[in-house]
């Protein structure tokens, strides 16, 4: 209970900071449409040329789809990473040692938290966005959909975590695990729908979305497709799956690390 109530001390502090400070929430704003805006006015062309859609998926679908994959990435949980490779390379994570928080929870939670706020800013105006510009879809009407997607983004946003805490308790053993960054996020980003909706997927990058990891942490573009209350446990299981695996495995590395480090800074 104690780290539950710091946690929500961190992230009402920094959701606090953001709106008393909002000179990043302009630029995260601003990178979020540039990036989602060039890519669904590409797309719109595509559709059109194609006649309104391909391989039986709408251009709305796919928009919604694009559009919730950039939403989850303007939280930028990726950044948790490069925050625990400065902590462990400039030996400040000796210090949260001493705290009453576990290091990696602190992390995580103070992540997040920055995040929220650009999070929950950028999807209000988007959304407006996509309402007046692409329309509502069907499926919008369902409390389900609501149910589903709430929990979609706790649970993409867990994995995301615990992938990139991993990316980042590897500067414990190597000098520069920049290139780990680089390949991790990029298959991330490709598996995840950034490129190509997955529904355009072929049947065996499908797969790999599916039961990888780097696919599983961006399962939220998925439940706009008419397939989702299909979809839902089972992909909602691979998360969870996921989830334990890699936590254990982060715990066990932070563990490992913990032996490594020397009171004086070793």
């Amino acid at each position: 209970m104690r780290q539950i109530r710091i946690s929500l001390c961190i992230i009402k502090m920094l959701w606090k900071d953001k709106v008393a400070y909002p000179g990043r929430l302009v630029t995260d704003i601003a990178v979020v449409a540039a990036r989602c805006g060039v890519v669904l006015l590409l797309y719109a062309s595509v559709f059109k040329i194609k006649g309104g859609s391909i391989s039986g998926v709408t251009y709305e679908v796919t928009a919604w789809s694009m559009f919730l994959y950039f939403a989850l990435m303007s939280m930028r949980l990726r950044a948790l990473g490069a925050m625990i490779s400065e902590d462990i390379k400039t030996g400040s994570v000796e210090i949260f040692f001493t705290k009453p928080m576990n290091y990696l929870l602190y992390r995580s939670v103070w992540q997040f938290g920055t995040g929220l706020y650009p999070f929950v800013v950028t999807s209000i105006i988007g959304i407006v966005l996509m309402m007046v510009t692409v329309g509502p879809l069907n499926l919008m009407t369902s409390a389900y959909f609501y149910i589903s997607l709430l929990s979609m983004l706790i649970t993409c946003s867990i994995l995301s975590l615990i992938i990139f805490g991993i990316v980042g308790l590897l500067a414990f053993w190597m000098e520069d695990n920049k290139p780990i960054f680089a390949i991790i996020d990029k298959s991330i980003m490709l598996l995840g729908g950034s490129y190509l909706p997955v529904a355009l997927f072929p049947p065996l990058l499908y797969q790999v979305a599916v039961w990888s990891p780097f696919g599983a942490s961006q399962f939220v573009s998925h439940i706009v497709y008419e397939n989702w209350a299909y979809d839902y446990i089972k992909l909602l299981s691979m998360q969870l799956f996921w989830i334990v695996i890699l936590g254990a495995i982060m715990l066990l590395m932070f563990k490992r690390a913990e032996k490594r480090l020397t009171v004086n800074g070793g």
